[in-house]
């Protein structure tokens, strides 16, 4: 039952946070794990850990993720722009400061080019993770507690939250599953063609949870494995990944951990 891991940050994200993470990694995670880091416009980071190496964003997706930015900037623009309106069917007015990242596309197209490109010409493993570049580790992960977060008539694990799309700094996808290849294909359809923007919210975990629903229908069946606590704060670490991992969310940033941790 093998893993591999990847995450993708910016300069300043990877100073802030990012190092941290690469290094918390390498120290904490099994040694066979490997992670693919993808960099955006920063030189590749100087590290020399065996189960670390990194891959260049822009040349990998940058293509991509132009063509998207460009599809995105019009409806970008008729929402937050200085005219914008919340296109929200329960919500009249301009998007309030707080909601402005729910519409914010291109910001969060990164984590879906990344894990789009390396599951098509990197992954090696059966399971793919994905780990927000402020994940930090804590202690050793055994395989154990990996093995027991994936079921094996289950596409992916992420962290639930109630009647509210999931948290997504951590997510794994059985690439053996035969739903796998049908939700990555509408993961793409909503991107590169811009579906998303037919969706009530258009930030990155809105997405994953819409093609989630969308499998769900044709399966007929529930295709995820919940993390979560049943809290809607931070489930990320008050649920079982706190046992390992801290997800430095916001100001959290700057404190260097999570206080709801248990």
């Amino acid at each position: 039952m093998g893993f591999e891991v990847v995450t993708t940050f910016h300069k300043e994200g990877y100073e802030k946070y990012g190092k941290k993470m690469v290094d918390t990694f390498a120290e904490y995670w099994p040694s066979d794990i490997k992670l693919t880091c993808y960099y955006e416009n920063m030189d590749p980071p100087d590290h020399n850990y065996k189960n670390v190496k990194f891959e260049d964003f822009n040349f990998h997706c940058g293509s991509r993720y132009e063509k998207f930015k460009a599809l995105a900037s019009p409806w970008e623009e008729k929402v937050l722009g200085p005219n914008g309106e919340d296109p929200r069917s329960h919500r009249e007015g301009p998007v309030t400061p707080g909601s402005r990242y729910l519409f914010e596309a291109t910001r969060f197209s990164h984590k879906y080019y990344t894990v789009d490109h390396h599951r098509k010409w990197f992954q090696k493993e059966r399971y793919l993770v994905w780990c927000d570049a402020d994940v930090v580790a804590t202690k050793k992960i055994p395989h154990s507690f990996l093995e027991s977060i994936v079921q094996e008539d289950k596409l992916w694990t992420r962290v639930n939250r109630p009647n509210i799309y999931p948290e997504c700094g951590f997510m794994i996808w059985d690439d053996d599953n035969k739903w796998c290849d049908r939700y990555f294909q509408l993961m793409q359809w909503m991107y590169d063609e811009g579906a998303l923007f037919k969706l009530q919210e258009w930030h990155d975990s809105y997405v994953w949870w819409a093609a989630e629903q969308y499998v769900e229908k044709e399966a007929g069946a529930p295709i995820g494995v919940n993390l979560g606590d049943g809290s809607s704060r931070h489930p990320f670490v008050t649920g079982i990944l706190g046992q390992y991992l801290d997800h430095l969310k916001g100001d959290r940033k700057d404190t260097g951990y999570s206080p709801e941790r248990k």
